[in-house]
């Protein structure tokens, strides 16, 4: 039987390596602020995903997760906002997870279970399940010191190395030999230059993510003619991400846009807020 510590993951990573790469500091836009002002730091689901397909090998392979149907359970309650409105909340709860990953040697494969539970809350009950899902992985990843930093303490939104600004490259003219981009890259041109005075965007909860993807894209809004009359909803997780972070208001409805766009994009990006340790 080989020595435990010759095991490898299906990548190739040494214990050693792999524990590095778990905790290796990911790309600033991964650290973000959890909402409520406990000063705790959200890691983005997504990048977790990226890094155990690297170090594990693909979701299903090297490793996955599992759950009983009956463990996840959604209820109800009405609570009141700031304004005295009653708001609908839905909370998800994922009373056990298993996540598997898998470790070869030379003669045997070992498949290594991690157990975790989960919880979310959100407007709609399908985003409150996914997240209750995304959370219980996420609680039982950092059992194995994905982003132990963070949990630690030493690493968040405030201490991650921020990319240098750059002046922003002009447009190349275009000419006739020049291919049309894609909807994805043509995202850069939908909006007019800031005015002179940048116009501050409300705060992120003022509206709930039902209002959000209701929202009508009118033609102050964007330059694309076809997106006009549509709901926010109907767009791409890119394009609404492009226009939560990117965009840069030139107006009062552009300025709506990136409020409805940043709370939709938070719902559907489908985010985890771990827990202080």
């Amino acid at each position: 039987m080989d020595n435990i510590q010759n095991y490898k993951t299906l990548t190739g990573l040494t214990f050693e390596e792999l524990t590095q790469k778990l905790d290796e500091e990911l790309p600033p836009d991964a650290y973000k602020p959890v909402p409520g002002g406990a000063d705790l730091t959200d890691i983005d689901p997504n990048h977790m995903r990226k890094i155990l397909n690297q170090v594990f090998g693909m979701c299903g392979i090297g490793w996955g997760y599992s759950y009983e149907p009956a463990d996840l359970t959604t209820y109800s309650e009405v609570r009141k906002t700031r304004d005295g409105k009653d708001r609908r909340v839905f909370i998800g709860s994922l009373k056990r997870i298993r996540f598997w990953y898998k470790l070869t040697g030379s003669v045997t494969t070992f498949v290594c279970d991690v157990y975790a539970s989960g919880g979310s809350e959100n407007d709609v009950e399908a985003y409150a399940m996914s997240g209750a899902i995304t959370n219980a992985l996420g609680k039982a990843v950092s059992n194995l010191g994905f982003q132990e930093s963070v949990y630690l303490g030493k690493r968040s939104h405030h201490n991650v190395r921020k990319p240098k600004k750059t002046a922003p490259a002009k447009p190349a003219a275009r000419t006739p030999e020049t291919p049309v981009p894609q909807d994805d890259e043509i995202l850069d041109e939908i909006v007019d230059e800031p005015a002179d005075n940048p116009i501050v965007t409300p705060k992120v909860d003022a509206l709930s993510p039902d209002e959000a993807a209701n929202l009508v894209i009118t033609k102050e809004m964007t330059k694309r003619p076809e997106r006009v009359g549509q709901n926010l909803g109907a767009q791409s997780l890119e394009a609404i991400e492009w226009w939560a972070n990117k965009m840069k208001p030139a107006n009062k409805e552009q300025q709506l846009l990136q409020s409805a766009a940043r709370v939709l994009y938070k719902v559907r990006s489908n985010g985890h807020h771990p827990v202080a340790v």
